[in-house]
This record gives C-alpha cells, sequence and structure tokens, in this order.
C-alpha cells in the first residue's frame, strides 16, 4: 500500500471511530475499540512516516526485486542453454546409431565360453551413448563366466578390469568390466544373470562408441 492510500485509510478510520460511538457514549475517547483503532492508525501513520524519512529502505527492496528478477532470468537462459545441448546431443548420438558401417564388438573381447548369440550385434542408445550390444545365453553359471574373462584379461596383461557379484533373492547377477590402458580408450562389458533353478545364464556383452562432437553438429 502507498503513503497516500495508506493516509486516505488513516483518515477513514479516524471518522468512523469519532462518529460511532457517540450514541453510545458521552465521551468516545474512553471507548477501548476506539483506543485500539486510534492506536493502529497511528503506526500505520508512524510507518508512513518512516519510509518517507528513509528512501533507502526503498531503493533496497527495488534493488533485491531487482535482483530477485535478474535470476530467474539467468536460470531460465541456462535451463534454455542445457535444453539445446541436450538436443545436439540427441541429434548426434541418433546420427551415429544410424551411420553405416560393421556393427561389431572390440577386435580383443574375451571369447565367452558356450555362447549362443540370439542374433547379431546391434547399436543401442543408453545413458546418452551408443553402445553395440550382443545378447545371448549359456550354460555356464553367471560366476565361471567372469572368471574366464577375468583370466583372459590377466592373460593379456594390457587391460584394467573390475567386477561386481550381486545376489537379489537368489538371482545370481555378475558385471565384468574390462578396458585397455592406451589412448583411444576401449571398454567392454559382461552382464551374466541366472534365475534360481535356471539352466541357462542370460548374458549381454556391450561396448560404447566413442563420444559423438556434439560441437560439430
Amino acid at each position: 500500500m502507498d503513503s497516500k492510500a495508506r493516509r486516505h485509510w488513516l483518515l477513514l478510520i479516524i471518522c468512523l471511530a469519532l462518529t460511532a460511538p457517540l450514541c453510545a457514549q458521552d465521551n468516545p475517547l474512553d471507548d477501548p475499540d476506539l483506543k485500539e483503532m486510534l492506536r493502529q492508525a497511528q503506526e500505520m501513520q508512524k510507518n508512513v512516516s518512516g519510509l518517507q524519512k528513509n528512501p533507502t529502505s526503498l531503493d533496497a527492496r527495488k534493488k533485491l526485486a531487482e535482483m530477485e528478477a535478474q535470476g530467474k532470468e539467468e536460470e531460465a537462459q541456462q535451463a534454455q542453454a542445457e535444453k539445446r545441448e541436450k538436443e545436439k546431443l540427441q541429434a548426434a548420438l541418433k546420427k551415429q546409431l544410424e551411420a553405416p558401417g560393421p556393427v561389431v564388438l572390440p577386435d580383443w573381447t574375451p571369447v565367452t565360453p558356450q555362447f549362443k548369440a540370439t542374433g547379431s550385434p546391434t547399436r543401442k542408445i543408453v545413458d546418452d551413448e551408443v553402445r553395440i550390444i550382443q545378447t545371448g545365453s549359456s550354460s555356464l553359471t553367471p560366476k565361471e563366466l567372469a572368471d574366464g574373462w577375468e583370466a583372459a584379461a590377466v592373460a593379456a596383461n594390457n587391460l584394467n578390469h573390475g567386477r561386481n557379484n550381486i545376489n537379489i533373492n537368489d538371482k545370481l547377477t555378475t558385471i565384468m568390466f574390462l578396458s585397455t590402458r592406451t589412448d583411444p580408450v576401449e571398454e567392454v562389458k559382461l552382464e551374466a544373470c541366472s534365475e534360481p533353478n535356471g539352466k541357462l545364464t542370460q548374458i549381454e556383452i556391450s561396448s560404447p562408441l566413442p563420444k559423438p562432437d556434439v560441437e560439430s553438429e
């Protein structure tokens, strides 16, 4: 509420306060409700006077409002920039996904014993990257398959390797990671999973393609 409006309300309160109780009391100033109304009117007048005497508080509020508006504008611009970058990345990934050429895993990928493929390797966008994926099954357990990959990595003597063993309600999953130690770094991942009392282990072997150059798109 600005100072002019507050002065109008102040005058209205005083007029109502002085005229309404005259019929009921000889001295309206003794009415407690009137005293409270006058106190509130005086407090309002003090606040208006304080703002008039201290214009810097108004300037501070104005600057604060401007800063908040600027912050919101910068957040909106940042969100738009992130959206554009994501759209560029998705376009680049789609182009990489549909590019002609052979779809094969790295030639140093270990042989998976008793592996029966369910088809040819395919490309798929997974977590903002294109991966070559080969699925299949084996009669060996997840542990036996991971042991074979780990032994191959140790024998090669030029591969980094890591392993995760997961057991959820007797569903066994073993994940094996292998990567080269020289640039450009190549990676392959074996994920072997068997259900309780299952006769076959389901396998997914995958390898990410190099990140596409988004700036060139």
